[in-house]
């Protein structure tokens, strides 16, 4: 048996223990009891958030935003249950309820988008008190940018700068050639009087359409597009007229400059999103799922101190037991206490947050007087204090009821 015991110098004994003098693990709530200067905010409520806006002065403050901020305005949204976009069109003759923004389901068959885009159209609907509430950030010289996701250019309309907005998945604002479906010669069929006025899809790509495992994929050479790019106005006056947008150099189909599932973000996106977070002072996250990237990802894109709001309908955006990504409401697993948490309407927590800020006569003056101008003014207003009310009255039409009229006329 081999003797353990260490050799001997100068009469002691030299011994290592990796383990005894280790400190013991602190969890990150620990940590930050030991150490406040960890807690960015105090805790994780709306008023803790704000109050370090006002004690630091944050003036580069970034807000991104999704369909939650104009449901109020009756545009639906696109995940709820049972009223969202997607729900409703589910029992509709589609693959899927996401291929009609589907960019290659759209060059084989565009009449679903376009018979959806003429209520969905920028024009038919008034800005929230959530897109008032940006304009007054703006106005206040605390915004740095707006990152929507969401294509009905409501914050356009509301008299925010477009320098300050980047349109994540792009707007009608805009609109090119993107091609239109033509099977190979091997396989299309002889010329037949099938073909439709106003660039309608024939019987053959309407067949062509319904096979969802083509959507996945497209050659170039069977859609050959010429990207000429056409205006707002043309195609609105296309789509209000019940006819397919036609490219005159092409015959390819216009789409509107929304970004579909199979098409790449908008360059200034892009671009943008490289600096801009990496130098605003402030996040407020607000009526989004958080689910679709890489606009999902910009939460993460904001260095380790800065404070981070979410004002939603529900819990989105907490990534497991990441210490690094995601939120973390709770303070357990990130290094820094400074996430806040709103659970609500996108409205009332704006209001809430102009209260805060000391705006809130502000935006209920704002909203009634840019709602006036805009022609949305009803007798309710008159005896509402600055026109901010829960009266249905002030909704031009009832959300579920518009997005069901249209969804009827959706059945292929």
């Amino acid at each position: 048996m081999t003797d353990a015991t260490p050799p001997k110098k100068g009469g002691f004994v030299f011994s290592f223990n990796p383990f005894g003098n280790r400190a013991p693990v602190l969890t990150p709530l620990e940590k930050k009891r030991l150490h406040p200067e960890l807690n960015v905010i105090a805790d994780n409520s709306i008023e803790a958030f704000v109050a370090h806006l006002r004690e630091q002065n944050l003036k580069r403050i970034i807000v991104m935003t999704g369909a939650g901020i104009s449901t109020s305005a009756g545009i639906p949204d696109f995940r709820s249950p049972s009223t969202g976009l997607y729900a409703n069109l589910a029992k509709y003759n589609l693959p899927y309820p996401e291929a009609v923004f589907s960019i290659n389901y759209f060059r084989k068959s565009p009449k679903p988008f376009f018979t959806l885009a003429k209520e969905l159209y920028p024009g038919c609907f008034r800005p929230t008190v959530c897109h008032y509430f940006i304009r007054l950030l703006a106005e206040e010289g605390m915004l740095l940018r707006c990152y929507t996701q969401n294509i009905d250019t409501l914050e356009r309309v509301a008299g925010i700068d477009e320098s300050y907005i980047v349109e994540a998945h792009g707007s009608f604002a805009g609109a090119k050639c993107v091609g239109k479906y033509r099977k190979p010669a091997t396989a299309t069929p002889a010329a037949s009087s099938d073909a439709t006025d106003g660039g309608d899809t024939t019987a053959a790509e309407e067949e062509a359409a319904s096979d969802s495992d083509s959507d996945y994929f497209m050659e170039e050479s069977d859609f050959k597009a010429c990207g000429k790019e056409f205006s707002q106005d043309w195609v609105k006056e296309h789509v209000f007229t019940d006819r397919i947008p036609e490219c005159d150099r092409c015959e390819g189909i216009v789409k509107p400059n929304i970004t579909f599932f199979g098409e790449s973000l908008p360059q200034r996106f892009h671009s943008m999103a490289v600096t801009d977070f990496g130098t605003c002072d402030a996040l407020i996250v607000i009526g989004t799922s958080l689910q679709v990237q890489p606009f999902a990802g910009l939460i993460n894109r904001v260095t380790g101190k800065v404070p981070r709001l979410l004002m939603n309908m529900e819990l989105v955006g907490v990534e497991g037991i990441s210490s690094t990504r995601g939120f973390d409401f709770e303070g357990d697993r990130h290094e820094y206490r400074r996430d806040a948490l709103y659970l609500g309407t996108a409205d009332s927590g704006c209001e809430k947050l102009a209260e805060l800020l000391g705006y809130g006569d502000r935006l209920k003056e704002l909203v009634k007087t840019e709602h006036a101008k805009l022609g949305f003014v009803t007798p309710a207003e008159e005896t509402v204090d600055a026109g901010i009310a829960d009266d249905d009255s002030l909704v031009p039409r009832d959300d579920v009821e518009e997005v069901n009229d249209v969804l009827d006329n959706l059945k292929l």
